[in-house]
């Protein structure tokens, strides 16, 4: 065979081929069958694990949301703090060197005038003689107290618990009942007021009417069961910005100052049992106590004669300072109708407390102060003397017994009950602490150690 020849037959065969494998890709492929239950059974899994998925996610997301934002950008809280109590301004402090050298010079320029008009002086001593004069000095008396709680209405407000009830015949009945309270701190988005729970009982609702006018819906933060005081809270967007710089805040003064007992004071509010009235008088004393379990407020009393069972509001002094808070349970010690308020001073850790919403503990000991009449006359050690221990309490689990002087709760030293509550406020709950007390063994006092562990104070 030739060349030619072989290049001929290998281009045959190679035609071959090629139409052999034309004629299979020619050939007709079946489609398989579509199974349409199976996959709409595909498709519906298919939606429901998304669906699933997303819901997972979403749940996911709005639980860790929080805890990553306050993470990455936590929230600073506000505080509402309490300015120190001032002391009430005497008359002999308003005389300053201006007003004394402006005294001195009138006096020279008195003496120095020989003609006295002597019609004048007669006109004087005809009124000093008639009694014209003493009234004229008594009613200026008057009407300054009145101008001082005419400024004062600026933060006494008047409080309105609205409570639902069903008569015999079941039909719904709105009981409305009143207290009266004070601002006694304005923050940059609420204002918040102090006032006597008492007046409010079983309210499911509350509003409040400032000295302005304006009548608002108010909240209540928190309550202390013991005094029953409460704290209230109104927010700025539910108020106009006149209503809102309309609100006064009032001033804390020093109810444990000896110098306030004798000198005037006003009582506003509701002393009467009415609201907006007005009472004048003077401190009679400051001295009284009304103790509670891990708690102890001074109480002031007055010669102020108001209702015995339904009094409330504020007791100011001159300067229109508050001295105190005007409750049920602050009248216990008084006589009749005489008025009694807590001491401001006393509760003004409680104040910032509910004020704040701060959880409260709780141990369960009636104390009173070892003073150092009573140390030096029997003998008894520092500290606080348990007159009584509640039962059940913190304090009775641990061991503490009537008649012990707690001297150390955790690592401070106890000698007073301002140290104890600030102790208290420094334990945290369910958080056991040693307690250190003294225990008279028959013959002498013995140092006892033990642990105890405090209880939220249950409202």
């Amino acid at each position: 065979m030739n060349e030619n020849e072989i290049i001929e037959q290998d281009g045959e065969e190679k035609e071959q081929k090629e139409e052999g494998s034309y004629s299979f890709i020619s050939e007709k492929i079946k489609e398989r069958p579509i199974n349409k239950r199976k996959l709409f059974k595909k498709t519906v899994i298919t939606v429901c694990g998304a669906a699933i998925f997303g819901i997972v996610a979403c749940i996911t997301f709005l639980l860790l949301e929080p805890v990553i934002s306050n993470w990455l950008y936590p929230e600073e809280i506000t505080r509402v703090e309490f300015p120190e109590e001032e002391d009430e301004i005497t008359p002999e402090e308003l005389l300053t060197d201006e007003h004394v050298e402006q005294d001195i010079k009138q006096e020279e320029q008195m003496q120095s005038n020989q003609q006295f008009n002597q019609q004048v002086l007669d006109q004087i001593t005809a009124q000093v003689s008639s009694g014209q004069f003493a009234m004229q000095t008594y009613q200026n008396i008057y009407d300054e107290l009145y101008q001082i709680a005419a400024d004062a209405s600026g933060y006494v407000v008047t409080l309105t618990g609205v409570s639902q009830d069903t008569d015999w015949f079941q039909n719904r009945v709105e009981n409305i009942n009143e207290t009266s309270g004070a601002v006694v701190a304005k923050s940059e988005d609420q204002i918040y007021i102090l006032a006597d729970l008492n007046g409010l009982p079983d309210a499911e609702t509350y509003n409040v009417t400032f000295g302005n006018g304006s009548r608002q819906e108010a909240h209540l933060k928190r309550e202390d069961p013991y005094t029953r005081l409460a704290v209230f809270t109104v927010p700025k967007t539910a108020m106009t910005d006149e209503e809102w710089e309309g609100v006064g805040v009032a001033k804390l003064g020093n109810s444990n100052s000896s110098a306030i007992v004798g000198r005037p004071v006003v009582a506003l509010g509701s002393p009467l049992g009415q609201s907006g009235s007005v009472c004048y008088g003077i401190i009679t004393s400051n001295q009284s106590e009304v103790v509670y379990a891990d708690h102890r407020y001074s109480v002031l009393t007055t010669d102020i004669t108001g209702s015995a069972t339904n009094a409330s509001g504020i007791i100011i002094n001159t300067s229109g300072q508050i001295l105190g808070i005007i409750t049920k349970e602050s009248s216990v010690n008084a006589r009749g109708a005489l008025l009694a308020c807590f001491g401001i001073s006393d509760i003004r850790t409680l104040l910032e407390q509910l004020s704040n919403g701060d959880r409260r503990l709780y141990l369960g000991i009636h104390g009173v102060d070892v003073t150092e009449e009573v140390h030096e006359d029997m003998g008894i050690p520092y500290g606080i003397y348990a007159m009584e221990v509640d039962s059940g309490s913190p304090a009775m689990t641990s061991g503490v017994l009537n008649g012990d002087v707690i001297t150390r709760l955790g690592n401070k030293e106890i000698k007073s009950s301002r140290d104890y509550e600030e102790a208290l406020q420094s334990m945290r709950a369910e958080l056991t602490v040693v307690i250190e007390l003294k225990r008279f063994d028959g013959e002498k006092y013995v140092t006892i150690e033990g642990e105890i562990k405090p209880e939220e104070l249950r409202q």
